[in-house]
């Protein structure tokens, strides 16, 4: 293709003419940042709270936003570090929290960055991105606290983030029948989705209760009944070594409980969304070995074994541990959910007490041996059977079953139980503390969940009032303009 050479004569002017016009445009715009950059100072509107601040206070920190401010070298690059630019009133504004600059100010004019207290960490420190200001620059005297309070925030909205995955992996019903299990889940699991939930929980807790009442009642002998059948308890501290069966009563009573216990135990097992994380939790194997009990009894009960008295401890053993059965209340109580997360996470300081337990029990001990051995008819007969005395001492117990008779032993015995004290106190406080901030925690998460449900309600009713507003602006539209340009109208509102 060939161009003429008026073709090329006119290409030519536009270049220039285009050239001309970038000329006058960046003239121009050097013109008005030299003009607003020339007053000495500046007004800064952050908020709506107007800062009015030297230009040459902004030159301290040229890698911030100000100082980017300060340096930039033209209008344009201003523009894009703020908000809105008024060049006639020498203004930038900031559509930012006012609270926060006043400190940020203050450091560019003092060199000094304080804490505000008034303020979310997370949102200060967000404001510290975004002025450009490192987190570094904090006073001492702010340094310590704005990084417990931010690692404490940060550390609850991790924990809260893991619980609403938990949550959510928990409702995850993929399988067979999902609306129904997530409805039997929710009945049965959590007492706060709805009434009926909360019944069920009381009624677990009545028949928790009631069973272990039963338990307890039932070994009473003026509610047992003697009887002369071969599969009746003796008791040898009873007059003339009587024979005694539980009572009919209260055998009717422990049927109707553990028929509760394992329907409950059935239908959570059906409804959960994990079977594998169901079977594993610790709750739910408390749930089980409370039940398996009773039925295991009930089948040894039925069979005839040659050695009796051997079948007998194996039936006491499972029948003792029914009262495992009163765990089953930490299901329903954040105080011993606290006590089991309380020993968990304070394994290290539990097995500490146990080393020095261990420790100054085998030292004591073995002085008390020695200072004891020679008495006539001493109790002191040997290192281990001195255990037991040592032990009991350093817990301060004393049961007075073994006591040191010799001047040497009870010295050993005094030091053994003051050193005893100050073992035990050691890690107690420590141990306190991990119960006392999961308990509060507990709490929290608890009254978060109930303010999240609450919320949650509110935009849904907020959102329904919505829906109904449009249907009846629609509805007064239709007979004024008809069906198809109500419609548009709608939209349009």
């Amino acid at each position: 293709m060939k161009f003429s050479n008026d073709d090329l004569t006119i290409k030519s002017e536009n270049y220039d003419n285009l050239e001309n016009e970038a000329m006058d445009q960046d003239e121009s715009d050097f013109i008005l940042l030299k003009k607003f950059t020339s007053q000495k100072r500046v007004l800064l509107n952050v908020g709506g709270t107007r800062h009015e601040v030297m230009w040459r206070t902004l030159e301290k920190l040229p890698s911030s936003r100000l100082g980017r401010i300060r340096w930039a070298k033209s209008v344009a690059e201003i523009s894009r570090l703020c908000d809105d630019i008024s060049l006639a009133h020498n203004e930038l504004y900031f559509d930012r929290h006012s609270s926060s600059f006043a400190s940020i100010l203050n450091f560019y004019r003092t060199g000094k960055l304080h804490l505000v207290e008034d303020m979310c960490i997370l949102s200060f420190h967000e404001e510290l991105a975004y002025w450009g200001v490192d987190e570094c620059f904090l006073e001492l005297c702010c340094h310590l606290r704005y990084h417990q309070r931010k690692d404490t925030v940060l550390e609850e909205i991790r924990k809260e983030e893991e619980m609403e995955g938990e949550k959510a992996t928990e409702e995850k019903f993929s399988q067979c029948f999902p609306k129904f299990r997530k409805s039997l889940w929710d009945l049965m699991e959590n007492p706060q989705s709805s009434t009926t939930a909360r019944i069920i929980a009381f009624v677990s807790i009545f028949f928790i209760i009631i069973s272990s009442v039963t338990l307890t009642l039932n070994t009473m002998p003026e509610f047992q009944i003697k009887t002369n059948s071969s599969n009746a308890t003796s008791a040898p501290n009873r007059p003339n070594h009587a024979l005694y069966t539980e009572n009919p009563l209260f055998e009717a009573i422990e049927i109707v409980c553990i028929g509760w216990f394992s329907l409950e135990y059935l239908l959570r097992l059906f409804s959960s969304p994990n079977k594998v994380n169901f079977v594993k939790s610790p709750l739910n194997l408390i749930d089980l070995i409370s039940i398996l009990p009773y039925f295991v009894t009930l089948l040894l009960d039925n069979q005839k074994y040659d050695n009796f008295n051997n079948a007998r401890r194996t039936l006491t053993l499972f029948r003792v541990l029914r009262i495992l059965r009163i765990f089953k209340l930490a299901r329903h109580s954040t105080g011993l959910k606290s006590l089991g997360y309380t020993l968990k996470r304070s394994k290290k300081e539990l097995g500490l007490l146990m080393m020095f337990l261990s420790i100054a029990v085998l030292l004591f001990s073995s002085l008390a041996y020695f200072a004891e051995k020679e008495e006539v008819d001493t109790k002191f007969t040997s290192i281990p059977s001195t255990f037991w005395w040592a032990l009991i001492t350093m817990t301060t117990v004393g049961y007075g079953d073994m006591v040191p008779s010799t001047t040497p032993g009870k010295l050993v015995g005094a030091i053994c139980c003051i050193w005893g004290v100050l073992v035990i106190a050691l890690p107690i406080p420590i141990i306190v503390n991990n119960f006392t901030e999961f308990y509060k925690e507990q709490k929290r998460r608890e009254k978060s969940l109930k303010y999240k449900e609450e919320r949650i309600k509110a935009r849904n009713g907020i959102n329904q009032l919505i829906k109904i507003t449009d249907e009846i602006k629609l509805e007064t539209l239709i007979p004024l303009l008809g069906q198809d340009r109500a419609h548009i109208a709608h939209e349009r509102i």
